[in-house]
């Protein structure tokens, strides 16, 4: 059926939709402008409307993006019935690209408001022109990452859309042709109305020769008959590697020569820093110096910024100075060396830091500092001629009187000594000891100044407390068992007490009740003592005493602290196996003064409690007038605890003479930061300080928060400022005057003040 015959049976065969075209043939030349046609439609219909047209070609695939002809208009306004339109389209390409011949061009004229559609068929002669045939390149993946020393495949698309065969030259180029495996070109045949693909195998080489960088390539073909056609593509070679930073010699010392001699001129040291770069990333590198002691220190480094390009090396050089003293000893600051990246997607150099230490000696070397101390001493010597007076063995107990006018100390040199409290030092009162003038003093042998000493014992001086309310007394427990009542400031022995079933057996504490009238001891062999007295004008008389070593639970007991309650309702017991005993007191029967024992285990807390594990101290908050039983605890591992004895739960134990005690969880507990052994304690009389003395030489005020757990808002407070401490075996506190007493294994008393 001709075209003609098809256009008027489609436009009879419904009475709604007309048309008509201007022609019923066509010839278009490419290139040589662009031809038309009209078509008319007529609206057959009793309504409204408008009308779109379509054109397709028989054989095209179709492309949105591939556009051959144009309409005027592109739509129809709508239009009432019996009208006319008529559209103009204008053909300036071939529908099939490189096709010549002829095609049957498909005219599709509907509406959408009648429902319908007509198709009106027009022949499109298409004739070849003079121009080159076409060629097309396409990359069906414009975007590629390769990490040096590895490949990866580029693909490209070559198309002849001509209608003759074509000899193709394909070309990759932007990407250095060492890379390219197999040359970066391609030659090749193609055939008419064809296409092919190929792909050329990339690999960069090794990192110092493949920058990460963004490589812009272009694959580009060309013939003998058609125009050079090209696709563009990109390259990212990926970082890889890293930046070594090392220094010859981390260690350096001002001055570096001649150490030995005064030297005020020399305040510098010069480090290098090598940094090589082992990645394929440029570099400039900025070296930050931080560290614990770099602000003591002013910096210069050459380069200041420096430039490491791809497989060099580069030195800096950083020099360092700080301000040295005039004497003292050498000290060490450390620095650390930190090189910033101006390029940080590697990350940070390896590795990322260098210590540095530094050693400062003073201007005055420390062997002329000593030569003129040592020259000093001697002519001091000379002007003073006075001894220090001290103790000559191990300082065990210190205690300051109730007014804290004075300080009582025992030791192992068999000395009791008094003290007088001026300002910031201790004085030896003059009232004391005045009748061992020009005699060997102590069981050292040692010849000492007899000013202020208040006694002079057989054996070591264990355990020193001012008797209560009589604050003229003191009591002092021994080596070989004895307990002495002295007059303070005399020296005059006013009783001996001593257990007849236990001679030799040591005193390590002593307690007294606030009327004085009853003072219980404990013993090296596990035994608790009271001894009592109606009145503070009578003797102590021994009363019933508790010997905890002959208790099932409580094998090889040495009791090393006592404590009293404020009230002087329970007595706490310490010792080891990392344990405390809390031991209830009948203040109306002397012949039956103690209750059962309860036993707190502190291995339910830590898992310690072999006989190596020792509770060394115990103390009280000193409220009077309080219900409150606030106790603090130290142990051989250096953990402070703080514990409400209101809050303890007792399980009676029918079978065995100590009931089960559990006062867990503590108010709080802490561990000081040597781990060494606490062993000494003492509140304020507030209870807002616990102050702690042990074998790490510290004497440490801790800040308590109203309900007695440490304030982490305040740090800690290190009062004793000297250095060389050994252990710290006795401390005494009176915050009301602001002063913390301490003795220690280096034969010393000492004052130490709190706000």
């Amino acid at each position: 059926m001709n075209a003609t015959n098809y256009n008027k049976m489609n436009s009879n065969s419904d009475n709604l939709i007309s048309a008509s075209l201007s022609t019923q043939s066509l010839t278009y030349r490419p290139n040589q402008g662009e031809v038309s046609f009209e078509v008319t439609v007529n609206n057959d219909s009793d309504r409204f409307a408008n009308f779109q047209l379509e054109i397709i070609a028989a054989g095209e695939i179709r492309n949105p993006n591939y556009r051959w002809y144009r309409l005027e208009p592109e739509v129809a306004a709508a239009q009432p019935h019996g009208s006319s339109t008529k559209f103009q389209v204008f053909i300036f390409n071939t529908p099939i690209p490189g096709f010549v011949g002829t095609v049957n061009l498909s005219v599709k004229i509907f509406s959408p408001q009648l429902a319908r559609e007509r198709r009106l068929i027009l022949r499109l002669q298409i004739e070849r022109d003079n121009q080159p045939i076409l060629i097309s390149v396409e990359l069906p993946i414009r975007t590629f990452q390769v990490y040096p020393g590895n490949a990866i495949d580029i693909p490209v698309r070559v198309r002849n859309q001509g209608q003759v065969a074509s000899n193709v030259l394909l070309h990759l180029t932007g990407i250095d042709a060492s890379w390219v495996t197999n040359s970066a070109e391609r030659r090749f045949t193609l055939n008419a109305n064809s296409q092919t693909e190929l792909s050329f195998r990339c690999e960069p080489p090794s990192v110092v020769q493949a920058p990460s960088l963004n490589y812009l390539f272009i694959a580009e073909a060309t013939s003998n008959n058609s125009y050079p056609a090209n696709a563009e593509g990109n390259l990212e070679v990926l970082p890889v590697g890293y930046i070594n930073f090392s220094t010859p010699q981390n260690k350096q010392r001002i001055p570096s020569r001649r150490s030995w001699l005064p030297d005020w001129k020399s305040n510098s040291a010069s480090y290098e820093l090598l940094f090589k770069n082992l990645s394929n990333i440029g570099q400039e590198i900025n070296v930050q110096i931080q560290g614990r002691d770099w602000r003591k220190c002013t910096f210069k480094k050459v380069p200041e910024i420096a430039n490491l390009n791809l497989g060099e090396t580069v030195k800096v050089i950083l020099d360092v100075q700080t301000k040295r003293p005039w004497i003292g000893i050498g000290k060490t600051l450390f620095l650390e060396a930190k090189a910033e990246l101006s390029d940080q997607r590697l990350g940070s150099t390896d590795p990322a830091t260098q210590s540095l230490e530094l050693e400062v000696l003073p201007i005055i070397p420390l062997w002329l500092q000593l030569a003129i101390l040592a020259l000093l001493a001697a002519l001091l010597a000379l002007l003073l001629r006075q001894e220090v007076i001290a103790h000559t063995g191990f300082v065990n107990s210190v205690r300051i009187s109730g007014p804290g006018t004075d300080v009582v100390s025992a030791s192992d040199d068999c000395t009791l000594r008094f003290w007088r409290i001026r300002n910031d030092r201790l004085e030896p009162n003059e009232a004391a000891g005045k009748t061992f003038k020009g005699q060997i003093l102590g069981c050292n042998n040692i010849p000492q100044k007899s000013k202020g000493v208040l006694a002079v014992t057989n054996d070591k001086n264990r355990v020193v407390n001012f008797v209560p309310v009589q604050n003229d007394r003191v009591a002092v427990g021994l080596d070989n068992g004895v307990i002495q009542l002295l007059q303070v400031p005399t020296g005059d022995k006013i009783a001996e007490l001593q257990d007849p079933e236990a001679p030799g057996d040591r005193v390590f504490d002593l307690a007294f009740t606030s009327n004085s009238l009853h003072l219980f001891s404990g013993s090296g062999k596990g035994k608790v003592r009271l001894w009592s007295r109606a009145s503070i004008n009578e003797e102590f008389q021994k009363q019933p005493n508790i010997d905890l070593e002959n208790l099932q639970k409580l094998p090889s007991f040495p009791i090393r602290a006592l404590a009293l309650s404020p009230d002087d309702t329970i007595l706490v017991i310490s010792g080891n196996y990392n344990r405390f005993l809390i031991l209830p007191l009948n203040k109306n029967q002397s012949n039956s003064p103690f209750k059962k024992l309860s036993l707190q285990e502190l291995k339910k807390i830590d898992g310690r409690g072999g006989p190596n594990d020792s509770v060394f101290e115990l103390a009280f908050v000193p409220k009077w007038n309080s219900s409150e039983k606030i106790l603090a605890t130290a142990d051989s591992a250096g953990w402070i605890a703080i514990w409400d004895l209101n809050k303890c739960k007792v399980t009676s134990n029918f079978q065995q003479q100590i009931d089960d005690l559990d006062c867990t969880p503590p108010i709080d507990r802490w561990q000081v930061d040597s781990k060494n052994a606490v062993r000494a304690l003492g509140f304020s009389e507030d209870g807002s300080l616990l102050v702690s003395g042990g074998d790490d030489g510290r004497v440490v005020v801790w800040y308590l928060t109203s309900g007695y757990q440490l304030d982490k808002t305040k740090s800690p407070k290190v009062i004793n400022n000297f250095s060389g401490y050994k252990k710290i075996t006795s401390i005494d506190v009176k915050s009301n005057l602001g002063i913390v007493v301490s003795g220690s294994e280096d034969f010393q008393v000492r004052p130490h003040h709190i706000k």
